[in-house]
């Protein structure tokens, strides 16, 4: 009997529950996606998508947008409601736009009031536009059904096999915590189509500069361990492809609290792709591919790091794996420190699945 009675309550709180959500639904205009560009100091422009159903069975959503001028993220948000033929609703907004400019300038303006909304997701998608966020926002993509849909395909599953995830949770954290520079992915609008760009760095909220597209793989490989993407490595007079099958990144601590030393030591397992032509029906042929993939990643490797300590923008999050490190770390001088304190690289490389014959 009570577990009937369980079941029945459990059924109608749940057709409670749907009903609702159609309700709610219909009388609202969901924001998927804003984006926000700077004007002065004082005011920031802000653009927001939002599909729209028309009445009538199988139709196509069409993408709306509102764009209004404001001090403040909620002012703009008012001003968006003076135009919208429903009340705009945020709790589906899954990628949020800042132009390169406005990051330029500072984002908490603009971040603050995400950590404080009890409607938006913490998994929310961050992204840097070069360019207008107003543009990118209001053009039409041909080959996109949904706006939002083609910006959180984009920010959600083909960004990041080739970039570190950045989510609404880790950027927060970054700039409250110690030791680690937030960072996000750069998009830019291409005719018709919307293009990763590479990896937006900032020191505290301000952008501060970039790693290009062919970098932004190497940042990966020394911020996390991870299994998609593909290198490609010049070899004599070809060009190699090979497939990630695995990458993991360590990083090691000595020397002491006034001198710490870093070590970041990264193994790379992979399986060549495309070798135009070449032959690697030999182990020593594939052991010298090898040893070509580790010099190379290597190389590539110290110049990310070096203008990483270059911009003082600790993307890596090496303070904080120094302060954990050292008992009674003195953080006051850490960032006056950081861009000189020795960084090595240390690679491995293996390459499986060539067909060699001994």
């Amino acid at each position: 009997m009570k577990t009937f009675l369980f079941y029945f309550v459990l059924i109608i709180i749940l057709v409670a529950s749907y009903n609702l959500e159609s309700y709610v639904l219909e009388d609202v205009q969901i924001m998927t996606v804003t984006g926000y560009d700077y004007v002065d100091k004082d005011t920031i422009k802000g653009t927001v998508a939002t599909p729209f159903y028309p009445q009538g069975q199988n139709v196509q959503p069409i993408n709306v947008s509102f764009t209004a001028t404001g001090h403040t993220v909620y002012n703009i948000r008012q001003e968006y409601q003076r135009e919208a033929q429903k009340k705009l609703a945020a709790g589906r907004l899954r990628s949020f736009l800042m132009s390169k400019e406005l990051a330029e300038h500072g984002v908490k303006k603009i971040i603050d009031p995400l950590s404080r909304s009890t409607f938006i997701g913490r998994d929310m998608k961050l992204a840097v536009v070069d360019g207008s966020t107003e543009k990118l926002l209001t053009a039409d993509y041909p080959n996109a059904q949904s706006l939002s849909r083609y910006l959180s395909d984009l920010l959600e599953d083909s960004i990041i096999k080739m970039a570190p995830t950045t989510e609404l949770h880790t950027f927060l954290a970054q700039l409250a915590g110690f030791g680690q520079d937030p960072f996000l992915p750069i998009i830019k609008k291409e005719h018709e189509h919307i293009r990763y760009m590479g990896v937006a760095l900032f020191k505290d909220d301000k952008y501060v500069g970039e790693l290009p597209f062919k970098d932004s793989y190497i940042f990966k490989m020394l911020h996390e361990s991870f299994r998609h993407g593909v290198y490609e490595i010049k070899y004599k007079e070809t060009y190699i492809t090979i497939e990630n099958l695995r990458s993991k990144v360590k990083y090691s601590i000595s020397g002491s609290k006034k001198s710490p030393v870093v070590t970041i030591s990264v193994s790379l397992k992979g399986k060549v792709q495309d070798a135009s032509g070449l032959s690697l029906h030999t182990a020593k042929k594939v052991q010298n591919v090898e040893e070509e993939w580790k010099r190379e990643t290597k190389k590539r490797a110290e110049k990310v790091v070096k203008k990483l300590q270059e911009l003082n923008t600790d993307s890596l999050g090496i303070g904080e794996r120094v302060r954990s490190h050292f008992r009674h770390f003195d953080k006051s001088s850490w960032e006056d420190r950081y861009p000189d304190i020795p960084i090595y690289i240390k690679v491995e490389t293996e390459i499986t699945n060539t067909g060699i014959t001994e």
